[in-house]
């Protein structure tokens, strides 16, 4: 019987074929039958409700059909549903949207974007809008708010952007129509339109009549003073990109002037803010590098010898910290090994002299204290001999970072406050043109590596008893073109708007009886003794209110 028996074709699952299979045998039947009817044993099977024999139609539903199964064995039945079973369809995967819409689009502030050419018609409307007839704090309120419409700006950008232009007397504030503009107002608006709508840029009126304005049109100074004081104090200034990052939303906004030929009177000025920008990548990087520096290991030594700011700052000693890696000061032992190489190689004889005796006599101590503005006028690195001084094999300072000559002189910080000095010492100073001092100082070769000439310094400032002097702290670093604007006392300024009194609801038979008429007025008296109904206490600077 078993080789009479036909083969059964099953289509698979997972492919389009047929595959032909052996038919169950008798032993395999019997096995599935005794599965069946333990299963009902085990509870599968519940005497409360009619038996139905359920086949198995597919992956989602079941199909009870008592009639269909009626004389067929359990083998039977799977054969035949699976012969009857429906391959899976594979569902297709998503694909992950790849950031935000329009993320990568160009933002017009790479590194080598250029704007594109105007088109014939977009050079006749700029003709127009930014003819020299028009005033020029109308043509530059047109192309501030054209720029930055065509500008994708980010938080940062556009933070510094509006920064720079409040500097330079530009108003930012809310969009004009704060819910959005409509499709039908964007198709019957031109550029120019939309740009003004959507703008947060203006020119206040008061700088749109030039011989009534207070005001002076200067593209560089207004640039310097931005960069010089306010960007550092703003802003992040640490790393070299961050500053080119920032330097850059300036020089695209000069190029686009240029560019579309927005006035051409200022050109020169531009240019010139433009050469400036590249002068103060290359500073504020110094003075970040610098600021990290200064004022060197020699001059932190006299600090800590002679009572500076860095003396009692080391803690190194403590036992919690050997563990640790990080900066713990300078000991007392490495700071009279410095001072002394130092003092060796720059030192003359009348130095040696004056310092044997004082440190004989222990009258070695700080004699002045100046808080100060320097300006560094020359820097000379160590020479051969200084070099083969600190390099010799046999010198017990070798392993010392060699020493170079610091020059700088003063200057006259204009954001300093001014001096509290009596009538006659003001009149005595104004008759006398400014005193100008000199100092020198002795700082490490690879910090003034970091330095420049020109570059501007708020210092506190020591003489020691045998002439040398040294650079305690360093309070601030600035460009060489450092100036503090007018403008910066302009920021965040508003029009005093005129406030009417307040108006108060009082009964028709009363009226106010001020300060100056309490005297003339015959129901004061009584008011103040509380005879009159409108008795009562009186506090000094109170209305009275009397009957008439």
């Amino acid at each position: 019987m078993e080789g009479s028996e036909a083969k059964v074709t099953v289509p698979s699952t997972t492919e389009n074929k047929h595959v032909e299979t052996e038919p169950p045998t008798n032993a395999t039947r019997a096995a599935l039958a005794e599965v069946n009817d333990n299963a009902a044993c085990n509870g599968h099977n519940d005497d409360t409700k009619p038996k139905k024999d359920v086949a198995w139609g597919g992956d989602d539903d079941l199909i009870d059909s008592d009639d269909e199964n009626q004389g067929l064995d359990p083998g039977d039945r799977i054969l035949r549903d699976l012969a009857n079973a429906k391959p899976e369809k594979k569902k297709k995967k998503r694909k992950k949207k790849s950031g935000k819409k329009g993320a990568s689009a160009p933002t017009g502030f790479e590194e080598y974007y250029v704007d594109v050419p105007v088109t014939p018609e977009q050079y006749k409307e700029e003709k127009a809008i930014y003819d020299p007839s028009i005033a020029f704090s109308e043509r530059i309120e047109t192309a501030i708010q054209r720029y930055v419409a065509r500008r994708k700006f980010d938080s940062e950008r556009k933070d510094l952007f509006d920064k720079y232009m409040s500097y330079g007397g530009v108003d930012s504030g809310p969009k004009m129509f704060g819910g959005g503009l409509d499709q039908q107002t964007l198709e019957d608006s031109s550029a120019a339109d939309i740009a003004t709508m959507t703008a947060t840029n203006f020119v206040d009126f008061d700088k749109h009549d030039p011989r009534s304005s207070q005001y002076v049109v200067d593209f560089d100074g207004v640039l310097k003073g931005f960069l010089s004081s306010r960007l550092p104090a703003t802003f992040n200034m640490e790393s070299e990109q961050q500053i080119k990052s920032h330097v850059a939303v300036i020089r695209n906004f000069l190029n686009y002037l240029l560019h579309h030929d927005v006035c051409p009177e200022y050109k020169d000025q531009i240019d010139a803010a433009r050469d400036t920008c590249n002068v103060a990548e290359k500073q504020l990087f110094s003075i970040s590098q610098a600021c990290r520096l200064l004022p060197g290991d020699f001059n932190k030594a006299c600090s800590v010898i002679f009572g500076g700011q860095y003396q009692g700052s080391y803690i190194g000693d403590y036992e919690w910290t050997k563990s640790l890696n990080f900066d713990k000061g300078m000991s007392e032992d490495q700071a009279r090994r410095i001072f002394l190489a130092g003092l060796a190689a720059h030192g003359d004889n009348e130095v040696y002299a004056k310092y044997n005796k004082h440190v004989t006599k222990k009258k070695a101590r700080i004699v002045e204290h100046i808080a100060t503005n320097l300006e560094i006028v020359e820097m000379e690195c160590a020479n051969p001999e200084i070099l083969s001084y600190y390099n010799s094999k046999d010198n017990p300072v070798k392993g010392l970072l060699p020493l170079g000559i610091l020059r700088v002189k003063t200057w006259k910080n204009l954001e300093d406050p001014p001096e509290d000095l009596t009538e006659e010492e003001e009149l005595e100073r104004a008759g006398k043109p400014q005193e100008i001092k000199t100092y020198t100082f002795w700082v490490e070769d690879h910090v003034m590596s970091k330095l420049f000439v020109g570059m501007k310094l708020t210092a506190h400032v020591y003489k020691l008893s045998f002439g040398v002097w040294f650079l305690d702290t360093v309070l601030g670093a600035y460009c060489s073109f450092y100036r503090v604007l007018p403008n910066e006392k302009m920021l965040g300024w508003k029009e005093h708007k005129y406030l009417p009194p307040r108006a108060v609801n009082r009964p028709p038979d009363l009226q106010i009886v001020t300060r100056q008429e309490e005297t003339e007025a015959e129901e004061v008296p009584k008011a103040l003794s509380g005879e009159g109904e409108a008795g009562g206490e009186y506090e000094q600077g109170e209305d009275i209110i009397v009957e008439e």
